[in-house]
């Protein structure tokens, strides 16, 4: 029987790299992710060997039979697409670490899809909360309250990935 173990943690589309170092580590120390659930929050591990793995996310709106096909050629086995625009990539390696963005610009490509993406959900948040007022609604101030609540919280993300590509622009972080 194997070994299971669940694993929540919070993380951002900004700090991809630390949660794929994560886990490149819980694999190194035998724990093999097969699950995480929509909320991309809640990990799930076996236990399994010791292994020299490396994690990547991506990030894709639309992808074809290519995209899956390129990856395959070069090895990398899909750990998970539930959560669709993101992919978890694995790949085993010896001694240099494998990494799907070689390059700063590609980096920032993935980073506009996602403000794009959270752009779109804060429009349609902003399009509800003028119908909302507008129409006068029984429940106003609560449904006004979560709408404002999430167009904060996507302002936030945008505001997050835009410095994050900003580091990236001004060489403050290599990839």
């Amino acid at each position: 029987m194997k070994e299971v173990k669940t694993v929540w943690r919070m993380w951002g589309g900004w700090e991809i790299e630390k949660i794929e170092n994560w886990m490149e580590e819980m694999e190194k120390n035998g724990w093999s992710l097969f699950k995480f659930d929509f909320t991309m929050m809640r990990f799930q591990f076996k236990k399994d060997e010791s292994r020299k793995t490396r994690y990547c996310f991506d990030y894709q709106s639309n992808v074809g039979e290519d995209y899956f096909e390129i990856f395959k050629e070069d090895n990398w086995e899909l750990v998970d697409e539930t959560i669709s625009p993101w992919y978890v990539w694995r790949k085993s390696y010896e001694d240099k670490k494998p990494c799907i963005y070689t390059d700063t610009r590609s980096l920032i490509e993935r980073n506009n899809r996602q403000i794009r993406n959270i752009g779109f959900g804060a429009i349609i948040s902003l399009i509800l909360l003028s119908s909302v007022l507008i129409t006068g609604f029984d429940n106003t101030k609560l449904i006004s309250a979560i709408l404002i609540v999430l167009i904060v919280f996507f302002g936030y993300l945008i505001a997050q990935l835009y410095q994050y590509n900003k580091k990236l622009k001004n060489n403050a972080i290599k990839c």
